[in-house]
C-alpha cells in the first residue's frame, strides 16, 4: 500500500472538472461586486484533489462586497443530491469564496471556517479563493486542523481527472451517446429483418462461411466508422451496416464459393468477392443502396 506520508508534495494539486471551473466562474462574475462562495465536492487521493462539483450558496445566501452567508439549507440539500449523482460518491472536500481586489489571504474569520472544515477529514480540506483583479484568478491552500496552510497549484478540464470518478451512478435515456447507440440498433434490426424477409427457409449455413467471415470480422471490431450486426439468411448470412456519424446505412448478404467470400445487395444478382481488408468495397458499386 501506498505510504502518503512519503508521497512527494510536488505532485499535489487541485484539479478542477470543467464543470465545477464553470460553476465558479458563473457564480463569481454573477454576484460581482459582491463576495460569494460555495463548497466543492469530490476526491482526496495521493495528494490529488479532485474536485468534481461546486456548489454556489443558494438562492436566500446573503451578499455583501466583503461578506457573505451561505443559505444552509440548500447547501445542504444540494450538496447531498450531488454526491449520490456519481458512480464514485463524492466527498465534501473543501470550499470556494471571492475576497475583493487582489486579496488573496485569509482573514480571521476565515481560519474559523476552514479549521471547521478541516477537522471533519484526517486529510483536512482545500479552500479557495477568488479574485477578479481584474481578470478571474484561483488560488488554491490545502488547510490541515493546525491551519499551517500551503499552497497547491491548480489544473483544470476533465482529462486530468479518472474517467470512474465522472462517472454518472444512472446515464440518462437522453445522453447523446445513448440515444445515438438505440438509433443504430434500431436501424440494424430494421435493415435485418427487411433482409431476413427476403430470404428461403433458414437452413444450415453454407460450408466453411464462419472461417471466411472471421478476419472481416477482425477489419469490422478495429473500426469505428460503422456499426453493424449479423444474422443468418437461408445459408448466408446478412450484414446490417450503419455509419455512426452519418446517413448511411445498408444490408448485404454474404456468401461463400469456392472458398472466397462473396457480398450482394438482397434482391441483386450481382455478388463481388470481397477481401476482408477492403471494407471500403462495402460502400461502393455494385453494392449500392
Amino acid at each position: 500500500m501506498l505510504n502518503l506520508h512519503f508521497w512527494p508534495r510536488t505532485s499535489e494539486r487541485v484539479i478542477f472538472s470543467s464543470r465545477a471551473h464553470a460553476a465558479i466562474v458563473a457564480e463569481t462574475h454573477a454576484q460581482h461586486p459582491n463576495e460569494t462562495g460555495g463548497i466543492l465536492l469530490g476526491h482526496h487521493s495521493q495528494g490529488r484533489w479532485h474536485v468534481i462539483e461546486a456548489i454556489d450558496p443558494g438562492p436566500a445566501a446573503r451578499f455583501t462586497p466583503t461578506t457573505f452567508e451561505y443559505d444552509t439549507t440548500y447547501v445542504t440539500h444540494l450538496a447531498r443530491k450531488m454526491a449520490g449523482v456519481y458512480e464514485e460518491p463524492l466527498s465534501l472536500i473543501g470550499l470556494w469564496h471571492r475576497h475583493p481586489g487582489s486579496f488573496d489571504r485569509f482573514s480571521a474569520e476565515d481560519d474559523v471556517t476552514n479549521r471547521r472544515y478541516a477537522e471533519q477529514s484526517p486529510a483536512g480540506a482545500i479552500s479557495c479563493l477568488v479574485n477578479l483583479d481584474p481578470h478571474f484568478r484561483i488560488t488554491a491552500y490545502h488547510v490541515p486542523a493546525d491551519l499551517a496552510y500551503r499552497h497547491l497549484p491548480i489544473s483544470c478540464g476533465d482529462q486530468a481527472i479518472p474517467r470512474a470518478l465522472l462517472e454518472p451512478r444512472h446515464r440518462s435515456c437522453l445522453h447523446p451517446a445513448a440515444l445515438e447507440h438505440h438509433r443504430q440498433q434500431r436501424v440494424l434490426q430494421t435493415l435485418l429483418a427487411a433482409c431476413v424477409d427476403r430470404c428461403s427457409t433458414p437452413q444450415p449455413l453454407a460450408p466453411g462461411l464462419t472461417a471466411l467471415l472471421e478476419p472481416l470480422l477482425e477489419q469490422l471490431e478495429a473500426q469505428d466508422r460503422l456499426a453493424y450486426a449479423l444474422q443468418p439468411c437461408g445459408s448466408d448470412l446478412c450484414l446490417a451496416l450503419v455509419e455512426r456519424s452519418g446517413p448511411q446505412q445498408r444490408a448485404l448478404l454474404l456468401q461463400a464459393c469456392e472458398d472466397q467470400l462473396w457480398v450482394q445487395v438482397p434482391g441483386s444478382r450481382e455478388r463481388l468477392r470481397l477481401e476482408p481488408e477492403q471494407l471500403s468495397l462495402l460502400w461502393t458499386e455494385p453494392c449500392h443502396a
